[in-house]
């Protein structure tokens, strides 16, 4: 019976201290291609449950240089994500639409979601681990997504 007692605590710290262990975060890296490079800025965030810009929190802003801008997120919690990326060509500081509320600078989501349809926080999710994950973002103005065959 003393070994029960004995071994029951410590059973239960060590269930208490393992369920306590948060999960390892990742890194996720971002190219995002198809950039004017004209040293305005490309905007690039991740987003958790939808495209909604009050869930794409975590992101950066990078001068366009080149065609290629590229955006790395440490510490990124496993889970799903998708990317919402845009080129301010105006420099005001957020991305520009028309009454419609499309949007009229470059934009792009992860997955390439958004090329023909209105995108879907779905289409554009990828899994996210404790290891690297790469993602590609195209930006495309309004008249060449709708172009675009999906």
């Amino acid at each position: 019976m003393p070994l029960l007692l004995y071994g029951l605590p410590t059973a239960l710290v060590s269930i208490f201290l393992l369920a306590g262990t948060p999960a390892i975060a990742g890194e996720v890296n971002v190219t995002v291609s198809g950039v004017v490079a004209n040293g305005t800025y490309v905007f690039a965030a991740l987003c958790t449950s939808s495209l909604d810009p009050d869930t794409c929190q975590k992101g950066d802003r990078k001068i366009a240089t080149g065609p290629n801008v590229r955006f790395t997120f440490e510490n990124v919690p496993p889970g799903r994500l998708a990317v919402a990326a845009y080129q301010d060509l105006d420099g005001s500081g957020s991305i520009e639409r028309t009454n419609l509320g499309l949007p009229r600078e470059p934009f792009g989501f992860s997955n390439d979601a958004g090329r023909a349809r209105r995108p879907t926080f779905e289409a554009a999710a990828f899994n996210v681990g404790s290891g690297t994950s790469n993602v590609n973002v195209r930006l495309r103005t309004l008249s060449q997504a709708a172009g675009a065959q999906e």
